[in-house]
């Protein structure tokens, strides 16, 4: 049976290469390579990205420091802490910081991004999975309210989420994210705030500025995640998501979100995960062994 890891650099050796503040003026457009001071793996092109969008507090312009295998990166509103050795990975953001004017009042403002990105360098086509297993290990430390007694569920939450790609073969002689005809959001959420559980959802990306306007299915969490979340303890997602991607795919066929109706045309070549703030809170996390085992028949 043929496997093949579709996250390279699951340990993050290579660093992050950090993105734009504004997703409608800097796209995919890298301004920084966070090297741990020159020590990262060098590659032939970037492997990891970094998503700060919405930021007032550029992470070109973070402090580093070494603490003992611990590369750290902070600004006045986010922390970054990598152990390559251990593949373990921080992901700090200050809500209170990120919004200093306070909090969110419409649907149509934008909102706060700390996430790792990566295109595949092997895309699978869904028609050639048995499997794709995914596997997780984190703990979200804290998250903390500063929203001042104007907390809205309907405008502000907390969000740790995992998002993958689902797309066409792309444009001819292009790849990676950005160059998909036809494509949708499947989400495999962490940890939303307003609720002990996430339940299954379909919806369309669109209201804030630089949304993509395309389907986001989203399985439960109650698949993978045994009680609501506590804080400060330790969990491991494992679980084979293709029957869901399947599911999902349907939908968006059926619902017109997708054009194509060859199985063989759609394939898994994009991830993000990481933090979404659209409330004014601040939070703490740390992640380890993350993967996605694409199972080939």
């Amino acid at each position: 049976m043929k496997t093949i890891e579709l996250l390279s650099d699951p340990q993050f050796k290579t660093g992050f290469h950090v993105l734009g503040i504004n997703p409608t003026i800097n796209h995919r457009k890298t301004y920084k390579h966070l090297d741990y001071n020159g020590e990262a793996y060098q590659t032939n092109w970037p492997i990891w990205q970094m998503a700060q969008w919405w930021t007032p507090y550029n992470l070109i312009d973070a402090t580093f420091k070494k603490i003992t295998d611990c590369y750290v990166y902070d600004t006045p509103s986010r922390r970054i802490e990598v152990n390559p050795k251990k593949g373990f990975l921080r992901l700090n953001l200050s809500g209170s910081k990120e919004y200093p004017q306070g909090v969110r009042t419409s649907g149509n403002q934008p909102w706060s991004h700390l996430l790792i990105e990566q295109d595949f360098d092997e895309s699978v086509s869904l028609d050639t999975l048995q499997a794709l297993n995914l596997k997780l290990n984190f703990n979200i430390e804290a998250v903390e309210d500063h929203n001042e007694g104007q907390f809205n569920p309907n405008l502000h939450a907390a969000q740790l989420l995992w998002y993958f790609v689902i797309h066409d073969k792309g444009i001819e002689g292009s790849a990676g994210y950005g160059n998909f005809k036809e494509f949708f959001w499947f989400g495999i959420p962490i940890y939303d705030n307003r609720y002990p559980f996430i339940e299954e959802s379909m919806h369309v990306d669109q209201g804030g500025i630089g949304t993509t306007g395309r389907l986001i299915y989203s399985m439960s969490s109650r698949n993978y995640l045994k009680e609501p979340i506590q804080m400060g303890k330790d969990y491991t997602i494992e679980i084979d998501i293709l029957p869901f991607v399947l599911k999902a795919k349907q939908y968006a066929l059926d619902h017109g979100y997708l054009k194509k109706h060859d199985q063989s045309n759609y394939q898994i070549g994009y991830m993000n995960f990481g933090w979404e703030l659209p409330g004014r809170f601040d939070v703490k996390s740390h992640i380890q062994g993350i993967s996605a085992l694409a199972v080939i028949k």
